[in-house]
């Protein structure tokens, strides 16, 4: 009929450009959500990293010296190579409640002994990395920039009710320290030996592997000892601190 009419070329040209305008926003929309779910990915390795490595921490450090009687002497070198990036643990499990670096429970009567350390940007237990990047170095994996221990140590008071001391007991059924932590230390004073360690503090600072463009930070990222790290400012990765205090039983 001489009155059916079809769309304008500009009809159509607005028409395309709306279509182009919905396109874009759509487009930026997914590429947000994108970057903030990777974001969000990030975010949630390094703090269960960081969660999982403080509970094997706290774990193992805390059966150092234990035997399954209590009324064995306590091991004497239940802790040694003690330093500040560095602790051994040793104990007697009792088939039940003792894990090793793997997390699986320990033989009964084994008496095992177990080596925490920093390694470059890795921590490791015996052979096994707690926390590692990936081997390309590009993937999902956590890096650790700092891990520092403390040593909680107990130098007195004397004469402590046995009930609650530690130590040797004297004649008169007290002992010499009172469980305590005076101090805590990087390494061990002369004259204070390793049984009179009572806690141990802990701090981690794990670093994703990947970088997500999104990252600003407005300063530099502290380590354990609050100095700065160099390039975290800018390095577009995540970093976390973690912190423990882990009470051990000296009896």
């Amino acid at each position: 009929m001489k009155n059916e009419k079809g769309f304008t070329l500009l009809e159509i040209m607005i028409a395309m450009t709306i279509s182009l305008i919905a396109l874009l926003a759509v487009s930026e929309l997914y590429i947000n959500t994108k970057k903030t779910s990777n974001l969000q990915s990030m975010q949630n390795r390094v703090s269960e990293d960081g969660r999982y490595t403080l509970f094997m921490l706290q774990k193992i450090i805390g059966q150092s010296g234990f035997r399954p009687n209590p009324k064995e002497a306590m091991i004497t070198d239940r802790l040694t190579s003690i330093s500040s990036e560095s602790i051994t643990v040793k104990y007697k499990s009792d088939g039940l409640n003792q894990i090793i670096c793997d997390g699986s429970v320990d033989t009964l009567n084994n008496e095992n002994t177990i080596i925490i350390s920093k390694s470059e940007n890795k921590l490791q237990c015996n052979t096994i990395s707690w926390i590692a990047p990936s081997v390309s170095g590009t993937g999902n994996g956590t890096e650790l920039i700092d891990f520092k221990i403390k040593y909680g140590i107990d130098t007195g008071p004397i004469n402590t009710n046995s009930v609650y001391g530690c130590g040797i007991e004297a004649g008169d059924g007290s002992k010499n320290r009172d469980c305590i932590a005076d101090n805590y230390v990087n390494e061990l004073p002369i004259a204070v030996s390793p049984d009179q360690i009572v806690s141990i503090k802990i701090c981690l600072i794990l670093r994703s592997e990947k970088k997500n463009a999104s990252i600003v930070k407005t300063s530099k990222v502290k380590d354990c000892n609050d100095n700065d790290i160099d390039q975290s400012q800018n390095d577009k990765k995540i970093y976390r601190m973690f912190n423990t205090t882990i009470q051990l039983r000296n009896s």
